[in-house]
């Protein structure tokens, strides 16, 4: 598998990233934080995630997405498009409900020229369980698939945290 990474463009008040490679935990820190930047955007007006190149993805991943999601329908944006092309992916995508909150395509891909890395570097562990644990409370929330799968991973996250010094 291919080390993940994911890029970002904006046109127009739409921002697209998208993921390339397998796409695990240790990049949702960084991407949570550029994520957190994009919806302080007032003139963001959609959200695109473009898993075209993703030859995986982890439920971290997945949970800052529908977090994502979350934030955008809350600010008054339209409902987040995800573009995929991989059966894989689309069958977790399906289990997990995310058509039910997301608009899903099975084809095409968003622009890539002016596209630029999201930044990634290493996070502390804190940072990193609490990126892990707000991500799957989303998965919780997302579907009552998300829900049987996610709570008891929420529950080993809140309780390693919780004994943390």
């Amino acid at each position: 598998m291919t080390l993940g990474h994911v890029t970002h463009a904006a046109r127009n008040g739409v921002h697209v990233l998208r993921y390339f490679g397998s796409v695990n935990y240790t990049l949702a820190p960084g991407l949570q934080r550029f994520l957190d930047g994009i919806m302080q955007d007032e003139a963001m007006s959609g959200l695109v995630f473009d898993l075209t190149a993703a030859e995986s993805l982890d439920s971290t991943n997945l949970g800052l997405m529908a977090r994502a999601n979350e934030e955008a329908r809350g600010a008054g944006v339209a409902q987040s498009v995800i573009i995929s092309n991989n059966e894989d992916i689309d069958d977790v995508l399906r289990s997990m409900g995310f058509e039910q909150c997301f608009d899903v395509v099975h084809s095409g891909t968003g622009p890539a020229g002016d596209a630029e890395p999201v930044p990634s570097e290493p996070p502390a562990v804190t940072e990193l369980q609490r990126t892990m644990l707000d991500a799957h409370r989303a998965l919780v929330r997302l579907s009552e698939a998300g829900r049987l799968e996610f709570e008891p991973v929420v529950a080993c996250l809140e309780r390693d945290l919780s004994n943390r010094p």
